[in-house]
């Protein structure tokens, strides 16, 4: 059976020993806290890939959103991660054991290098990023405020100022009405006895008697006067009426600008306070981002000290990493799916091969060509048996 050949790392024994003894303590703490600063840095990793991925998927399906997020932040922070670690373990390496031996160590050198560090940039700058937009994108956008009660208590009191106004319009109306009726009346009942005296002494001219006709003339000029100063009281009556209503009207309108005002005040005292809450909250959510952001880069930044210090610790102690090859038997989910894909492929090869009218060549009627070892076994063992059969003959 195939059995799969991988690298096992050994260190070998420590040459400095005062070194090793200095250090040993706390190099173990060392590596441990490396690994989790880079536990750190990939759980912010994948929430800066998770944030990215759904954000651009947000028309898509749920399930697909999600798979495609999972696969990338697995992807990605594998790829930095676990690359990052190994590449700048092997730079840490090369430069402190002096193993830049000719230009073919160089290139390579220059190559993890570049690479090394474009991993460890976007690493930093994703870790960083994407914690400060983590806290910062769950506070909430700033709410419209809801003005609906304001608006509907302005126009219940606006409907209840109307209402008010409209009976003192009433009322100013009916006292009009009643004054100028009682004034209609007291000038005309002058008017008509002034009246009667010109028409009584309009007869006695006409029955002969001359000095009736000076005294018609006076009734009538009462008459006339009687009627202009009608005319003056009506029109004071009205000019008063006419004030009453402007000014009921100017009331009625102060008094609903009052109220509207008062409704705007309200509304803008409203939108005031939650700018003001939604600021306190983005200025918290910003604190809050850049500190652990500060964290999150300290924590990056901490992973690549502490992987060349465990390198300079082994250089320093004089112990060396060698890598040896083993073979390692297949576990039985490999061999279950080496063999599930194999017997699916030959089903639809067999198929494709049929349908494309290919004809399978016979192992029996066909020539082998190349080594076969059944067919060279068999040969042997019948030259052997035939070589044998003769050597009895010859003895008999």
């Amino acid at each position: 059976m195939k059995k799969n050949i991988t690298l096992k790392a050994k260190e070998t024994n420590a040459t400095n020993s005062d070194f090793y003894n200095l250090f040993r303590p706390i190099a173990p703490s060392i590596e441990i806290i490396g690994k989790v600063a880079q536990i750190v840095s990939a759980l912010t990793e994948a929430v800066t890939i998770w944030f990215i991925t759904q954000s651009e998927m947000a028309g898509s399906s749920k399930f697909v959103s999600i798979t495609v997020s999972i696969i990338a932040m697995l992807l990605v922070v594998g790829i930095l991660e676990l690359g990052g670690r190994k590449f700048l373990q092997v730079l840490t390496r090369a430069i402190v054991w002096k193993r830049l031996k000719n230009a073919w160590y160089i290139a390579l050198f220059s190559i993890v290098t570049v690479v090394t560090i474009g991993m460890g940039v976007l690493s930093f700058n994703l870790s960083t990023n994407g914690i400060h937009h983590a806290f910062v994108s769950n506070v909430p956008t700033v709410a419209q405020f809801d003005d609906s009660v304001l608006k509907g208590e302005f126009k219940s009191n606006a409907k209840e100022i109307t209402s008010r106004f409209d009976k003192d319009f009433a009322l100013i109306k009916e006292n009009y009405q009643d004054r100028l009726l009682s004034l209609n009346e007291q000038y005309d009942a002058r008017i008509n006895s002034a009246q009667l005296k010109v028409d009584q002494y309009n007869r006695k001219y006409k029955s002969g008697l001359k000095w009736a006709k000076s005294h018609a003339e006076k009734s009538q000029k009462k008459v006339n006067s009687l009627e202009s100063e009608k005319l003056v009281a009506i029109a004071g009556i009205q000019e008063k009426h006419a004030k009453q209503l402007e000014s009921s009207q100017t009331k009625r309108d102060q008094a609903i600008a009052a109220e509207r005002k008062r409704m705007d005040n309200s509304v803008n005292k409203g939108e005031t306070t939650l700018i003001k809450v939604h600021g306190h909250k983005s200025q918290k959510a910003n604190f809050w981002g850049s500190l652990f952001s500060f964290f999150v880069g300290f924590s990056v930044i901490l992973a690549f000290i502490c992987i060349v210090s465990v390198e300079v610790y082994r250089r320093g102690s004089g112990i060396e990493v060698t890598y040896e090859e083993e073979e390692k038997e297949r576990s039985i989910i490999e061999m279950f799916w080496t063999g599930f894909i194999t017997r699916f492929q030959n089903f639809f090869r067999k198929r494709a091969e049929r349908f494309a009218n290919i004809s399978v060549p016979s192992s029996r009627s066909g020539n082998v060509i190349g080594f076969n070892p059944h067919r060279n076994f068999a040969t042997n063992e019948a030259n052997v048996n035939m070589g044998a059969g003769d050597g009895h003959d010859i003895e008999s």
